[in-house]
């Protein structure tokens, strides 16, 4: 019984403090101390410095580095390093606390999280679901289940996710910036757009939106914006910097 309310605990903070999720890049994981002001640094008249605010949604979790070739993908996967790999022993350990009370709802979520970072999208899915059941009101559950759902290109289940993140959150730039992410797939680009611009309208200091709306504008041949938003973008965060001066060069030639 003790084991299991010591379980319980680091359940807990394990949903709060890390479940938040974000599918774009890969790497950079630090110290959970670190993420303890994200919400107070994001707030009008903060101390915040000038610059790309992305890493205000996971600082020391996330790393947000988009390419061409990956912006569309959303930024929703669970990056705890407690998730990162086949943890056989977590498995033994949830697998029995389930056994032994399957309407406890922890265990589900923690379950699905370790599946969904081995790529086992399914078998979270059907966790998710069943954490779902019991708990309806955890908006990161319906994020992650998302971002499963999303990687199975099951994108009409996608939608139906991080739109009911909205309802439970509704400010929540991520499930907005998903959600234009899979627009983007299925090239429903003005509705994309119309995403980044509710995420810039909340956020108007994140780079990545401002990326993919420009992206979204070029596919469009909408030029000059796409030119505003790419050059707003490097001024954010100027790791975009090379890659989107030759590509505002480039679109300068078409207009």
């Amino acid at each position: 019984m003790k084991n299991l309310k010591v379980f319980f605990s680091f359940s807990v903070i394990l949903i709060f403090s890390s479940l938040l999720i974000i599918s774009c890049s890969r790497d950079n994981v630090k110290k959970p101390e670190e993420t303890a002001n994200i919400n107070k640094t994001n707030q009008p008249g903060s101390n915040t410095k000038i610059g790309d605010s992305t890493d205000l949604y996971g600082k020391g979790y996330y790393k947000y580095r988009d390419t061409i070739d990956t912006y569309h993908m959303g930024y929703s996967i669970p990056r705890d390093s407690v998730y990162k790999v086949d943890n056989i022993k977590a498995f033994e350990q949830l697998n029995l606390l389930i056994q032994k009370n399957p309407t406890f709802p922890g265990p589900y979520l923690d379950r699905a999280n370790h599946y969904q970072n081995i790529h086992k999208y399914e078998e979270a899915i059907a966790d998710y679901n069943k954490y779902i059941e019991i708990d309806p009101l955890n908006y990161s559950a319906f994020q992650n289940r998302g971002t499963a759902n999303e990687r199975l290109k099951y994108y009409d289940r996608a939608l139906f996710d991080y739109t009911k993140v909205l309802e439970l959150k509704p400010d929540d730039t991520i499930a907005y910036f998903n959600r234009g992410c899979v627009w983007d797939v299925l090239e429903n680009y003005w509705q994309a757009i119309k995403e980044y611009d509710t995420v810039i309208l909340i956020d108007p200091k994140l780079a990545k939106a401002y990326y993919n709306r420009g992206a979204d504008f070029e596919k469009l041949k909408n030029y000059q914006n796409a030119v505003n938003d790419f050059t707003k973008a490097y001024e954010l965060n100027p790791q975009y910097k090379e890659e989107l001066i030759s590509r505002i060069e480039k679109i300068k030639k078409k207009m």
